[in-house]
């Protein structure tokens, strides 16, 4: 809190799914958290009344080329501006670098990576980033013992970018271990992926906590990827996780052939009863995204921010 016993503002901007979170994670004693992600009239009029009296804007979803948010900041004489760049806007932004379209007033902001390996792929971009952690997983106090059944859970969220999940990669292995049940989870209703018939198909579901307690391992063979929230979870829960990024508490599969003699490893040690909870995996998640210690890392961060020289 300010000496003059104003709350620190921020607007937050970007990704609905994700900014519509930070108020209720980052409610604090002298912070004023804003979600100003929506897009009808009403919600643009706030956003552009809170930005003209935020201390600090921040996005979820980095950019190289002016879009209408930064615009309107920079006519505002908005300086403090933290970009948090989650995966995909990855891609556009080299595409946009391709074309031309880097807009040199961003390469001054403040840029920061929800994963090592995007911010990595950010400073490849020319830009200072560094990774933070963003965003806070629940902790799982008492997780359910692996399943009696060994399953693999799989997630794609939308047929139309099942390339991008890694769709044909799941069927591949789905197919040389005909024995081993896979669940697909997180299709919207109506949409349908054809594969192997040891592949079932669950939609869509708010409540993701008894998916993970029913599978053994989650599978996310992804081409790109920010951090997965799925893959926290599914750590927090003690499941076993075969990743195509290395992270703590995951085991990195760069192909097919890899992902196969893993879940044969996992296989055989669960139908000899020697397979466990991956502790790891919690222990790391507890130790990096409990909501307490993210919440103190990003209000110090920001307050760093806000009260640096312009």
């Amino acid at each position: 809190m300010r000496p003059s016993g104003r709350p620190y503002r921020v607007v937050a901007h970007g990704l609905a799914n994700f900014c519509r979170l930070l108020p209720g994670m980052l409610q604090s004693e002298g912070w004023e958290v804003l979600d100003r992600s929506g897009h009808r009239p009403r919600q643009v009029f706030e956003l552009v009344k809170d930005l003209a009296q935020c201390d600090l804007a921040y996005t979820w979803g980095g950019r190289i080329s002016m879009g209408k948010f930064l615009w309107v900041a920079r006519l505002m004489g908005k300086e403090k501006i933290v970009m948090l760049w989650s995966g995909s806007d990855v891609l556009f932004a080299r595409n946009e670098l391709a074309s031309g379209l880097r807009a040199p007033w961003i390469t001054d902001r403040i840029h920061w990576a929800v994963s090592p390996w995007v911010a990595e792929e950010v400073r490849a971009l020319g830009l200072a980033c560094e990774h933070v952690h963003a965003y806070a997983i629940p902790q799982v106090a008492n997780p359910k013992p692996l399943p009696k059944r060994f399953s693999v859970l799989l997630y794609v969220a939308d047929a139309a970018k099942a390339e991008l999940y890694g769709w044909d990669r799941m069927v591949e292995v789905a197919a040389k271990l005909p024995k081993v049940q896979f669940n697909l989870c997180g299709l919207p209703p109506g949409q349908n992926l054809i594969g192997p018939s040891n592949i079932s198909i669950q939609h869509w579901t708010d409540d993701f906590a008894p998916v993970l307690e029913g599978s053994t391992v989650y599978y996310r063979p992804v081409r790109h990827d920010g951090l997965s929230f799925s893959v926290l979870e599914a750590l927090a829960h003690g499941r076993h996780v075969l990743y195509s990024y290395p992270l703590t508490g995951c085991v990195h599969v760069a192909s097919v052939p890899e992902a196969c003699r893993q879940l044969e490893l996992l296989l055989d040690m669960h139908e000899s009863g020697m397979l466990r909870r991956n502790e790891e995996g919690r222990r790391y998640v507890a130790e990096h995204y409990a909501p307490d210690m993210v919440r103190s890392e990003l209000l110090q961060r920001w307050e760093a921010i806000i009260n640096s020289p312009a």
